[in-house]
């Protein structure tokens, strides 16, 4: 059957085009029709056609996987319907299926293939640029919206979850306080075990949250003029009980001052917790972990160095992905989400990081270094610069 340029023109993407654009880009077009259930296309196999959805709803779904050991299974990213447009993929290289296209109903398609599509584009400058401009917008429009419904979702989640726990965190304090009456040194030493665990537990709901809110423009927003000793101290203070725990020697080699600087105060303690929480965790007891704080030219220099399992020279190159997890962490538990979100907020910062396993000869261990620029511009000093000559 042939395919009319009306009905190209109520798909997404072809809305603007001239007449005579629609009627040749119909010719490339044949429909499809399939069962519910089938697979148009899986993830990571070859992009060889666009679909234009008639009738019925097709499941865009990926695999998610939480760590090197964790069960992989596919979760459902987004459903299109008619109108709309799925396989973008086969236009642009590698031409690899990013996602698995699943049919929820009997469907019905309109299908140009990948290769005459490219032709056509190369050939006509106008039509691709027109082409990629209008799914340059529909990826824009879809990742904000599935950006912005991830956040409300987690928060509303993130919410309920924080609520009892910190209940229960508060009640912890009041006993560990003594103002219930003594407890053995058993006793205390189990109560401040499950008060970590809590801890712990609420760290991995900020961590989650933070994955899904962590874009630059959000970070930059909160740009001011700080104390790098205050944010270091503060970081010191979230984890001072995990290293009691372990019996860890908590080092600490600051300047008695240091020039203030912009940044956001709630990340970069962030950085410095995070980098010590790991430090800790993967340092055997009775060791020492060290934070040291200097000033470079132009810039903050922040080192958070242990004496732990380190970090294989192999998996030093994945360690800032989301969910990844080194072959040598064995039963310590984590999401892998900690030096992710570690790199998101020093990349919006527009700095450094760094990492060296072993750093010291003959000994075990990781140095985490990151270096913060000194003049970062504040969200007021932006604006002034826009507007330089709005009066307030």
């Amino acid at each position: 059957m042939t395919v009319t340029r009306q009905a190209l023109q109520e798909t997404e993407i072809f809305r603007g085009f001239t007449k005579q654009e629609l009627t040749e880009i119909a010719k490339l077009c044949y429909e499809e029709s399939h069962a519910d259930c089938v697979n148009l296309f899986e993830e990571g196999g070859p992009a060889k056609k666009l679909y234009l959805i008639v009738e019925g709803k097709i499941s865009l779904e990926k695999r998610v996987q939480l760590g090197r050991s964790g069960s992989s299974r596919r979760a459902t990213v987004s459903i299109q319907g008619p109108g709309q447009v799925i396989g973008w993929s086969s236009l642009v290289p590698p031409l690899v299926y990013t996602m698995t296209g699943v049919c929820l109903e009997p469907v019905k398609l309109l299908v140009i293939d990948g290769d005459d599509l490219r032709q056509l584009m190369n050939r006509d400058s106008k039509v691709g640029l027109k082409l990629m401009d209008a799914i340059a917008a529909l990826v824009k429009e879809r990742m904000e919206i599935t950006s912005n419904t991830l956040t409300y979702f987690l928060s509303i989640i993130s919410h309920e979850l924080k609520s009892p726990i910190a209940a229960i965190e508060s009640y912890m304090e009041v006993m560990l306080g003594g103002f219930v009456g003594k407890f053995t040194d058993k006793q205390s030493r189990m109560l401040e075990r499950s008060a970590l665990r809590l801890k712990d537990l609420r760290a991995l709901i900020n961590d989650i949250l933070d994955l899904a809110r962590m874009q630059p423009e959000h970070v930059q927003a909160d740009f001011d003029w700080l104390d790098p000793i205050e944010i270091s101290t503060e970081a010191l203070e979230d984890v001072r009980l995990a290293a009691h725990q372990k019996d860890i020697n908590l080092q600490v080699d600051i300047p008695s001052t240091l020039q203030q600087i912009v940044g956001a105060r709630r990340r970069l303690r962030q950085i410095i917790s995070n980098l010590l929480t790991n430090a800790i965790k993967f340092s055997p007891e009775r060791s020492e972990v060290t934070l040291r704080v200097r000033e470079e030219p132009g810039q903050l220099a922040v080192e958070i160095s242990d004496e732990g399992i380190g970090i294989a020279t192999n998996d030093q190159e994945h360690i800032f992905r989301d969910f990844f997890r080194g072959r040598n962490v064995g039963e310590v538990g984590g999401t892998g989400l900690g030096l992710s979100i570690v790199k998101k907020i020093v990349d919006a910062h527009h700095g450094q990081i760094s990492i060296e396993s072993p750093y010291d000869s003959g000994k075990s261990g990781t140095k985490f270094t990151v270096t913060i620029p000194r003049n970062l511009p504040t969200p007021a000093m932006k604006h002034k610069q826009q507007f330089p000559y709005w009066q307030h």
